[in-house]
């Protein structure tokens, strides 16, 4: 092949690259807002509001990084508080994240790049989440990116990549602490390929150290280039996590300061690890062999071809062919092990924890899809119709089988329990009826204007959950308050039936064991029923029809 031939291949696979990137951002910005918030997204989509409002921040470690509270902090102020814009910085990352097959080109055929990207953009893990304000698919995604620039540098030796692959992974520590997870995934996944290399006599790799030992010994020019680089990445890692992670307003009052700022950001630093230490540390239980079912699980119902072509591609990179390719070994370490590796580290079955698995498995799957490929390529060169029937019929099985699946969990059913992606936490009704009803009322009213009623939601005072964590009592009201806050409704709570007798707000909330309490003291009021998690917590929304329709003539 000449090298116009080559470059002309080059651009029609960068071509494809930005097709399925294009798609991967019309898929995950369409119909962003219809979801109604899951209970996770409510908690930290209301404390940003909280911090909008204070501008008073800290690290809390149960809620993770600073990314989504500083960014969404001004995606707010700019676009307003909706569903839809608390999730598009990550449909964002989401949506750009097959560009990153691209930084791969070396290491992979063509047609596995386009593949690698179309997983990237397709697999319905990765879509669903991506469409979720949570921080899985942000830190997935800047720790693969880090690692995409970390081997363009080792495959240009052009020291300038590592600028890149530092900020994206200073990125992925300022998402959620898992980061750690990956660093260390990495090392094992580099252990296990270096020991291939052992094992098989290999010690060609070898001349990479002694290069670096005389680079040491007597630099040259272009060995001083690499040591400059080399002694800023600490910098400009400090300088990204110091300023997500120093507290606000604190970090404004210091940045006149210089010295001060870099204070703020080393204090900022140390507090944030002793906080993370104590709370994630060792500190929970979990119920391993349940959480490993439940991630198999969504392997098989959500990203079985996605699987099966990664264990393919693995066996064939590894058994056929002159020699197996490190990086494909790589993510194969690292996607299986996190498959093992994340039932163990949860504190709950999440099922966006299977992310992390799923993203490094994009590679090996890729191998997969580039061998049935080549296997059709090379029927059809030999005019085998059956072969390139059997390789046609397969990536249609798959591409089908992926679009359903897709379709059917992120726009069709994206609530519904029977989704095999839904966590416990997403409320299982649309909710938008009531809470369209409180939207208009809170304006008008004066005083309180939802109340919730009984133990299950009650709190002593609402002050109580301006910052994080919030008591479980609160929390379990979720995704109610991030809607309150943002129409500005006034909400208490009350286990007394008095206030509902004696003066009841326009809106009253409770748990629908509480019905026959309360209907006979709200004459006047509509009954709606929800579920506000996937199953077994509904919910009773009564609504003053009179304030409603006065609200309404008035708006």
């Amino acid at each position: 092949m000449t090298d116009s031939t080559h470059a002309l291949d080059r651009r029609h696979v960068l071509g494809g690259v930005l097709a399925v990137t294009a798609l991967a951002l019309l898929a995950r910005f369409a119909f962003l807002g219809a979801r109604i918030f899951h209970w996770d997204e409510g908690r930290v989509g209301y404390w940003v509001l909280r911090y909008a409002a204070t501008e008073a921040w800290n690290y809390r470690p149960i809620v993770h990084g600073p990314f989504l509270f500083h960014v969404n902090k001004y995606v707010f102020a700019l676009a307003g508080a909706s569903d839809f814009t608390a999730r598009a910085v990550v449909a964002l990352v989401g949506g750009l994240l097959p560009l990153s097959a691209w930084l791969f080109r070396e290491r992979l055929r063509d047609v596995e790049v386009v593949a690698l990207a179309a997983f990237l953009a397709l697999n319905p893990v990765l879509l669903y989440y991506s469409r979720f304000m949570r921080n899985d698919v942000l830190v997935g995604g800047f720790a693969l990116v880090a690692l995409g620039f970390a081997v363009r540098t080792l495959d240009t030796r052009e020291p300038w990549y590592l600028y890149p692959a530092t900020l994206s992974l200073a990125l992925a520590f300022t998402t959620k602490e898992n980061a750690f997870v990956y660093v260390g995934g990495w090392v094992g996944a580099l252990a296990l390929v270096v020991d291939h290399r052992v094992v098989a006599e290999e010690y060609g790799w070898l001349t990479e150290y002694d290069a670096v030992v005389d680079a040491v010994r007597d630099p040259s020019d272009e060995a001083r280039e690499w040591f400059a680089v080399l002694l800023t990445l600490p910098v400009l890692a400090f300088l990204v996590l110091g300023f997500f992670y120093a507290p606000r307003p604190d970090l404004w009052n210091a940045l006149p300061n210089p010295v001060a700022t870099l204070g703020l950001f080393a204090s900022a630093l140390v507090t944030a690890w002793t906080e993370f230490v104590a709370t994630w540390v060792g500190g929970h239980s979990s119920n391993y062999v349940s959480y490993f079912v439940d991630a198999l699980k969504v392997h098989y119902r959500a990203a079985l071809p996605l699987t099966v072509f990664a264990v393919v591609g693995f066996l064939y990179d590894r058994y056929t062919g002159e020699a197996p390719r490190d990086f494909v070994a790589f993510c194969s370490y690292l996607g299986f092990a996190s498959l093992a590796v994340y039932p163990a580290i949860t504190d709950i079955s999440g099922h966006w924890s299977v992310v992390h698995a799923v993203l490094p498995l994009t590679v090996p799957a890729a191998v997969g899809v580039g061998l049935v490929v080549e296997r059709g390529r090379a029927a059809l060169r030999s005019e085998d119709r059956v072969g390139v029937a059997l390789a046609a019929i397969v990536l249609l099985a798959v591409v089908a089988q992926v679009g359903v699946t897709a379709a059917q969990t992120s726009y069709v059913a994206p609530q519904d329990e029977d989704n095999v992606l839904v966590q416990y936490g997403q409320p299982g009704s649309d909710l938008r009826p009531a809470l369209r009803d409180v939207e208009t009322i809170a304006p008008a009213n004066e005083g309180v204007d939802v109340l919730y009623y009984g133990e299950h939601f009650y709190v002593a005072g609402e002050q109580v959950a301006q910052t994080p964590p919030g008591p479980q009592k609160w929390l379990w009201r979720m995704p109610l308050p991030w809607y309150f806050e943002r129409y500005g409704a006034t909400v208490d709570s009350t286990i007394s039936t008095t206030p509902v007798e004696e003066s009841p707000p326009p809106v009253v909330v409770a748990l629908a064991k509480h019905h026959d309490e309360l209907a006979p003291k709200l004459e006047g009021y509509s009954a709606r029923t929800y579920e506000l998690t996937s199953t077994n917590t509904e919910v009773v929304f009564y609504v003053d029809q009179s304030a409603l329709a006065n609200a309404t003539a008035t708006a």
